[in-house]
């Protein structure tokens, strides 16, 4: 199954979009926009019975314990044109062990039409890019904040063409990895709190009394049930008045994180105020390069800036004079004789000014960061504590190399080259991914990923198409899915722990290569040990889905396959192993990358998965 797509230079997208928001020279405030969008959608779209494919938002997915992305398939039953919405009704699903509403009211920018229709008189050609205009307007020129601008300004003047030019600007990399880093973090952000807001409100309006009349009114309609958390079993309503409270105060929150995004993207979006950020940015890194040039006084030029021999930064937290000299004893033993060594306070500090060849050395200790770049280059990050207290079975944090965000950011750290870390606690509680492997080959060896062990859509490791991951003597534990391997990627498991995951390791396509050497590694205490999707099984097997108790099982049933090695064991798994058959998916691989075009797009590459 495939769905439409289309190939657009930004030049193209600016005159859509100037096409549908035009006036004749008229003032358009943003309380206008989206009624032009209306008006445009009411002409091109058909008003029901087309097939698509709709990708469940984040919140939804989170709400229903789904993984994300999720995509399935149904038909529009009625587009509500005034809300730019549709009722969706769902017909198929991957997973049979997937549970959700048939019918759902969704927002039209997650629905993709699909090539093949039922009916072949409906003008689907058109319905298709249409949505492609509405999407991509929704997607990267429209801010949730844009709705509160004054009636008295024009959008249209002050945002569309400064908007789609900073579109074009991130996706060809015209700006710096770090700010171009920074600025998807902030619009991703900021597009999920605007959905929370929403939904959150949602529940709260549906939590005021209301009349009979509207509660039978209200029962009828199962769209929106979908999006309403139950209540516990053996709650009361005495309690009711506390349970609201923190909704009210996860709003409160959230409105006031927006507003602060929105301060610092609107100095942003001016292309001048970028090259401002930039060029202070790199003063910042030459001034802290002159203080270290051995007291020398010139003033700052581009020569500090030429690349030096690797160092190794000892990141210290405080500590009495003993235990600070127990620390450089090991790293005596750790680093060669001749390597340079640079003391720091803080390994946010080391991050913003070392070269990404460098050697860090982390103390036990929490050491928050808020990382805009990449780490590569055959650099390391290790911690100066021996690996079996990071691999017992009782953690004291406080003795132990703790690194963790400062912030909810979506990925812990992200890796771009030949990267090694080692002796490192990676608290991944607060993000929504530990480590992004973009590319290369990521090597660790005696490090623990912990998750939050609650959400849905947390992922550990997640390898995008062509790297490569090493781990030996390793635990993630308490994520969604522990390791995700996207196609063409591949890993070398040694005595490898995953622990309390709902899926430890997901292999997302037949091109995935893992060796799970030995026997030693292990799935404890999973929903589902491994998830095989998209993989040609034996003739004569033409389940959807197919599960196995052993890796052997799955090596012998998959179709030529030679990149499935090794063995490991399963205790206390609920599922051992599970596999999608590749003649059963709901979308060709093509159409799937494009449906999750926006999540793939620059640093924030999400994982996917059909439900």
């Amino acid at each position: 199954m495939e769905v439409f797509t289309f190939e657009k230079s930004y030049l193209e997208r600016l005159k859509e979009a100037e096409a549908v928001l035009s006036w004749e020279g008229a003032v358009i405030p943003a309380s206008q926009v989206r009624s032009e969008w209306t008006s445009y959608v009411e002409l091109k779209i058909e008003p029901a019975g087309w097939q698509a494919i709709w990708k469940i938002p984040r919140v939804i997915c989170e709400d229903l314990k789904l993984r994300y992305p999720t995509i399935v398939y149904g038909y529009v039953e009625q587009v509500i044109f005034d809300e730019l919405k549709a009722v969706f009704v769902v017909t198929a699903v991957q997973d049979n062990d997937v549970h959700m509403p048939e019918n759902n009211e969704v927002s039209l920018v997650e629905l993709w039409p699909t090539v093949q229709q039922e009916n072949s008189a409906l003008n689907v050609d058109t319905t298709a890019e249409c949505l492609d205009r509405l999407r991509f307007f929704y997607s990267h020129v429209w801010m949730p904040w844009d709705k509160d601008y004054d009636d008295d300004r024009d959008w249209v003047q002050m945002h569309l063409q400064a908007r789609i030019q900073l579109a074009c600007d991130l996706s060809k990399n015209k700006l710096s990895r770090p700010l171009a880093l920074h600025m998807r973090t902030l619009l991703a952000e900021a597009k999920y709190i605007q959905q929370r807001l929403e939904y959150l409100e949602l529940d709260l309006s549906d939590a005021e009394p209301e009349s009979d009349d509207e509660a039978v009114e209200l029962n009828d309609n199962g769209t929106e049930q979908a999006r309403r958390q139950q209540p516990k079993p053996g709650s009361s309503s005495e309690s009711s008045l506390n349970a609201s409270t923190l909704p009210v105060t996860d709003l409160m929150c959230l409105h006031l994180r927006m507003a602060i995004i929105r301060s610092e993207f609107e100095i942003l979006e001016n292309p001048e105020m970028r090259r401002a950020y930039s060029e202070m940015q790199s003063n910042c890194v030459k001034r802290h390069l002159l203080q270290r040039s051995s007291g020398k006084t010139a003033r700052p030029s581009d020569d500090l800036l030429i690349e030096r021999a690797p160092i190794g930064h000892v990141v210290a937290v405080p500590g009495k004079l003993q235990e600070q000299l127990d620390l450089l004893l090991m790293v005596k033993e750790q680093i060669k004789p001749d390597t340079q060594i640079q003391l720091a306070n803080t390994l946010q500090e080391v991050l913003s000014i070392c070269q990404s060849n460098d050697d860090i050395l982390l103390s036990p200790g929490k050491h928050t960061i808020k990382f805009m770049e990449h780490l590569n280059d055959n650099g390391s990050l290790r911690g100066l504590v021996m690996p079996e207290a990071i691999l017992a079975s009782v953690m004291d944090f406080s003795k132990l190399p703790v690194v963790s965000s400062s912030d909810e950011d979506s990925t812990l750290l992200v890796i771009d080259g030949d990267y090694a870390v080692s002796q490192i606690v990676l608290d991944c509680r607060h993000v929504r991914r530990g480590i992004l492997l973009r590319q290369g080959t990521l090597t660790m060896r005696g490090c623990r990923l912990l998750g939050d062990g609650n959400s849905s859509t947390q992922e550990g490791i997640v390898c995008m198409p062509g790297t490569n991951l090493e781990l030996k003597s390793c635990i993630i534990e308490k994520f969604a899915v522990g390791i995700s391997m996207r196609p063409r990627s591949g890993a070398e498991l040694g005595n490898v722990q995953v622990k309390n995951c709902h899926t430890g390791l997901e292999l997302m396509e037949k091109t995935v290569s893992i060796n799970l050497q030995g026997s030693k590694c292990c799935f404890d205490s999973c929903k589902l040990g491994i998830l095989a999707d998209g993989f040609a099984q034996g003739q004569g097997n033409s389940k959807k889905l197919v599960s196995y108790q052993q890796f052997q099982e799955l090596q012998r049933s998959v179709l030529k396959c030679n990149n499935l090695l090794g063995n490991c064991t399963f205790n206390n798994c609920a599922n051992t192993i599970r596999v999608s058959n590749e003649s059963d998916q709901l979308l060709v691989q093509r159409s799937q990358q494009w449906v999750l075009e926006d999540e793939l797009e620059g640093e924030n590459k999400e994982n996917t998965q059909v439900a």
